[in-house]
């Protein structure tokens, strides 16, 4: 009778008893009623969640120390223009824009709502940086421009965030920079497509 009990009793207790009777490290894997192979990518899993973790860690660490030298260079600017709003009006000092570029397009860039950006340009329109008017083509659409003064005070804040970027960037040879930039453009697109 007991033989029969023993048939009946299923894989992860039977491992159980194998491993309470052995002593065996794979005792995890083997109350599992894992095969060998899964235990051997489970085994492997630590390292590449460790891996993760400290690349996880890393980017934290990047990611604060890169918004404390953008604030430190912002917050040092006569020209007091924010972060969200350099994001925000940077669309519109990569190409000339005659007349102007739709609010729409400007808060797709910047990644905010199109109703935080209408506050934000009322707010640089007050400050003399935009200016805003309707589309001829469209009275719906709002279309923005940087003034003489805005794209003075921009460049200025962008120069001297690219002089603290240069600086901090001479720790590294032109080929570890490149690696670096390949790095990085790969893990952004691997992000962008999730």
């Amino acid at each position: 009778m007991r033989r029969e009990s023993t048939k009946r009793e299923s894989a992860p207790r039977r491992a159980r008893q194998h491993v309470d009777a052995t002593g065996s490290g794979a005792g995890q894997e083997a109350k599992a009623g894992l095969s060998a192979t899964a235990a051997t990518v489970r085994a492997a899993k630590p390292d590449a969640e460790q891996a993760v973790e400290e690349l996880s860690q890393a980017a934290d660490r990047l990611f604060y120390a890169m918004r404390r030298s953008r604030a430190l260079t912002v917050g040092q600017a006569s020209d007091g223009l924010s972060l969200a709003q350099l994001a925000l009006l940077a669309p519109l000092t990569e190409a000339p824009v005659e007349p102007g570029l739709p609010v729409g397009r400007l808060a797709s860039a910047a990644e905010v709502s199109v109703p935080t950006a209408t506050r934000m340009l009322k707010h640089l329109e007050a400050k003399g940086v935009v200016t805003r008017r309707r589309s001829p083509a469209d009275e719906r659409q709002v279309l923005i421009r940087l003034t003489g003064d805005g794209t003075k005070r921009l460049a200025a804040v962008r120069d001297d965030l690219r002089a603290r970027q240069r600086h901090t960037l001479n720790h590294y040879t032109p080929a570890e920079l490149r690696a670096l930039a390949t790095d990085l453009q790969r893990l952004a697109r691997v992000i962008a497509e999730q």
